[in-house]
């Protein structure tokens, strides 16, 4: 009888669910080239002005070097020791998990960081959720920039700002924290956990922070700017006469539907989100759909792609600090 460790179930937990994404994507990728009628859309990617790419694909790669620094700010904040070095591949290897529901399974970066020295996960994880509620609260800031060209889905973001907006507030609220802690912590199931909850709201606290915050917000507007200009010069490459601020609007808010509807990778729901406002406002639906595609594979998926690539080159590091354990 052979017996699994639970690092082998993780793991195979982890493949089996990225294999479930990668098939649920071709299935929406298919519908949508039926939608756009594929022999329409070869002739769009025929006439796309392929010399974009690289430009696109440097705008994005912006884009996840200034999330880097966050991510790398985040662990100053909460004085994790790690070298810079370290810190990158934990980041690029977190990248993988933008297919799992609102980005959640980046949560994998504090079970790597766990395995390369050793920090409790309790510590770590606040981390993820404080990278994805900037990144979100950014997204909104871009997206109410761009409601001068594209004045729609204000009641939306209004309502997603002000929840992100009270859930901080009451974070930075130690009464209300601790004594729900406290509280939850009288039910005896959950009683042994009570330390570790102290743990994760410390971590918390100091992640949303006014001075932290408004780094971190900073940072995510600057760097999701980037993937809006990318759009920009995808419609450009197919002969549009795109807005600036059309772009933004329309990723920005593209991506916080993805984001909201806990859909792996947003997958269907921001492509759709995507081609429906291009459609609205007259751009033709080969060029809407191709667009949409382009803009997704040189974002969500050059980032799983570089995440894989980081995780199978480094795949080594990550089992050092248990090794100097035994």
């Amino acid at each position: 009888m052979v017996l699994w460790s639970m690092e082998t179930v993780r793991k195979m937990e982890i493949k089996n669910k990225i294999i479930i994404v990668v098939i649920f994507s071709i299935l929406v990728y298919m519908a949508f080239l039926i939608f756009g009628e594929i022999d329409k859309l070869l002739t769009a990617f025929n006439n796309f002005n392929w010399v974009y790419v690289p430009l696109i694909l440097l705008l994005t790669s912006l884009n996840y070097i200034l999330r880097f620094i966050k991510w790398d700010y985040y662990l100053s904040c909460l004085r994790i020791n790690i070298s810079k070095r370290d810190s990158i591949v934990l980041f690029l290897s977190g990248l993988l998990m933008s297919i799992t529901p609102a980005k959640s399974g980046e949560v994998f970066k504090s079970y790597l960081l766990k395995r390369l020295k050793g920090t409790k996960m309790r510590k770590s994880i606040p981390i993820v959720f404080a990278e994805r509620a900037t990144d979100i609260f950014g997204l909104v800031i871009l997206a109410a920039i761009g409601f001068s060209a594209f004045p729609y889905g204000k009641d939306v973001l209004f309502i997603i700002m002000t929840f992100i907006l009270v859930t901080i507030l009451i974070t930075q609220s130690r009464d209300i924290c601790l004594g729900l802690i406290d509280f939850i912590g009288r039910f005896h199931f959950v009683s042994k956990f009570t330390n570790k909850f102290y743990e994760l709201y410390e971590s918390a606290y100091t992640l949303f922070s006014f001075k932290n915050l408004l780094i971190a917000v900073s940072i995510s507007v600057i760097s999701w700017f980037f993937e809006c200009l990318a759009l920009f010069f995808v419609l450009k490459g197919f002969g549009t006469d795109p807005s600036l601020l059309f772009s933004i609007f329309v990723f920005s808010f593209s991506t916080i539907a993805g984001v909201i509807s806990m859909i792996p990778g947003g997958l269907g729901v921001a492509e759709g989100s995507m081609t429906g406002l291009f459609l609205i406002t007259g751009i033709q639906k080969a060029v809407a759909v191709s667009a949409t595609l382009i803009i997704r594979f040189c974002t969500l998926w050059f980032g799983v792609l570089i995440g894989l690539i980081a995780l199978y080159r480094f795949r080594t590091k990550f089992t050092e600090y248990n090794n100097k354990l035994e």
